[in-house]
C-alpha cells in the first residue's frame, strides 16, 4: 500500500496529537459500547497490523473483526470486546505520534484532479508496458471534453502512475464513467448470481425462446451503460462542451465498454490522495455528489469575459 493512503485512512481516526481516538458512548448500564467509529478504526488497525513496528498481539482485533461487520460505520461491542479493542489501540497509541509525523514529512499532497493509476501485475515485460500504455493512451483519449491527461510522474517504489486531469468537465465525467464501470463489474460479479436476475431472465425468455442467459446478461449490461451515460448527460452533470448531446453520449458508452475492458485487465484507477469534496472513496468504490459537482462547475465563458469587461470599465472610470 502507499504512503499516502495509508495517511489518509490513518487520518480518518487520529486526534490532533496523532493517536487513535475510539468514539464510543456506553448502553445497558454500561454493559456494552457503541464504537461510533468502528468501521474506520478497523481499517486502521488492519492496516497497522501489517506494520513491522507494531509489536502488538493482534489476535483479539481478528476475532472482533470476524464478529461483527467491518463495513459499518459503528457497531455496538459488548463490555469485554470494547475494552479488548481499547487495550489494542492503547497499546498503538505509545509508538503511533512518532511514526506518524514521519509519513507525514514523507508524503505530498496531491492536485485533487489527479488520478492514481495501479499497473495490472500481468505486465511482465517491456512489451507489455507499451502496450498497457499505448491502451492507456487511447482511453483517455476517448474521455477528452474540454481538457487532456497528463503524466505527472510514477509514485516512488511503486507500481502506480500519476495523472492529471486538466480540463473539469473530462475530469467529471471520468471519475463519473469510473463509478459506472465499477457498478457495472459489481453487478456482473453478483446481481447475476441473484434470485432477481434469474426471475428477470425467466420473463425475457418467455417473450423469447432462443435467448440464453448469458446473451440475457450482455444485453442487461449493456443497456445498463447506455442508461446510466444518458442519465449523466443529461440529468447529472449537463455539460457537453460544445457537443450534442447524442454525440456525447455515443462517445462515453464507448469510453466507459474500454474502461470496464481495463479494470477487468486488473488496471485499479483512484482518486487523488486530496479528492475534491464531491467524490469519496469507500471500500474500492467511488461516491459521487451530483448535487456538488453541479455547484462546482466554472462560469461560463461568457461570464467570465462579461466580468472582465465590467472590470475594465470600472478601472477606466476611476481615472
Amino acid at each position: 500500500m502507499r504512503l499516502g493512503e495509508i495517511r489518509n485512512i490513518l487520518w480518518e481516526v487520529l486526534t490532533e496529537d496523532n493517536k487513535i481516538s475510539l468514539e464510543h458512548e456506553p448502553i445497558f448500564g454500561g454493559q456494552a459500547q457503541i464504537v461510533k467509529n468502528y468501521g474506520p478504526v478497523m481499517a486502521a488497525l488492519e492496516l497497522m497490523s501489517e506494520l513491522s513496528w507494531n509489536k502488538a498481539d493482534y489476535t483479539p482485533i481478528k476475532v472482533i473483526r470476524n464478529e461483527y461487520d467491518v463495513r459499518l460505520k459503528e457497531a455496538q461491542l459488548p463490555q469485554d470486546k470494547f475494552n479488548q479493542l481499547n487495550t489494542y489501540v492503547s497499546s498503538l497509541n505509545t509508538t503511533l505520534p512518532a511514526y506518524v509525523s514521519i509519513l507525514e514529512s514523507m508524503v505530498e499532497d496531491q492536485d485533487e484532479k489527479a488520478i492514481n493509476i495501479k499497473l495490472p501485475e500481468n505486465i511482465k515485460s517491456l512489451d507489455d508496458l507499451t502496450s498497457f500504455n499505448k491502451r492507456l493512451d487511447k482511453l483517455f483519449k476517448t474521455f477528452q471534453i474540454d481538457g487532456q491527461f497528463e503524466f505527472r510522474e510514477f509514485d516512488k517504489g511503486t507500481s502506480w502512475y500519476e495523472i492529471a486531469i486538466i480540463g473539469v468537465y473530462t475530469y467529471h465525467y471520468f471519475i463519473a464513467c469510473l463509478k459506472i464501470a465499477q457498478e457495472y463489474l459489481k453487478a456482473e460479479s453478483e446481481y447475476f448470481k441473484s434470485r432477481e436476475a434469474k426471475i428477470g431472465f425467466e420473463a425475457s425468455k418467455k417473450r423469447n425462446d432462443d435467448l440464453t442467459f448469458e446473451s440475457y446478461k450482455k444485453g442487461w449490461l449493456e443497456e445498463f451503460i447506455k442508461e446510466e451515460i444518458k442519465s449523466l448527460v443529461e440529468e447529472k452533470i449537463k455539460e457537453t462542451n460544445g457537443e450534442t448531446r447524442g454525440s456525447l453520449q455515443t462517445k462515453l458508452v464507448i469510453a466507459t465498454t474500454n474502461l470496464v475492458k481495463e479494470l477487468g485487465e486488473g488496471t485499479e484507477f483512484h482518486l487523488s490522495l486530496n479528492p475534491p469534496e464531491y467524490a469519496t472513496e469507500q471500500a474500492g468504490q467511488l461516491i459521487i455528489d451530483y448535487k456538488k459537482i453541479q455547484l462546482s462547475k466554472p462560469e461560463s465563458k461568457p461570464k467570465q469575459i462579461a466580468q472582465a469587461i465590467k472590470v475594465i470599465k470600472e478601472e477606466a472610470d476611476e481615472k
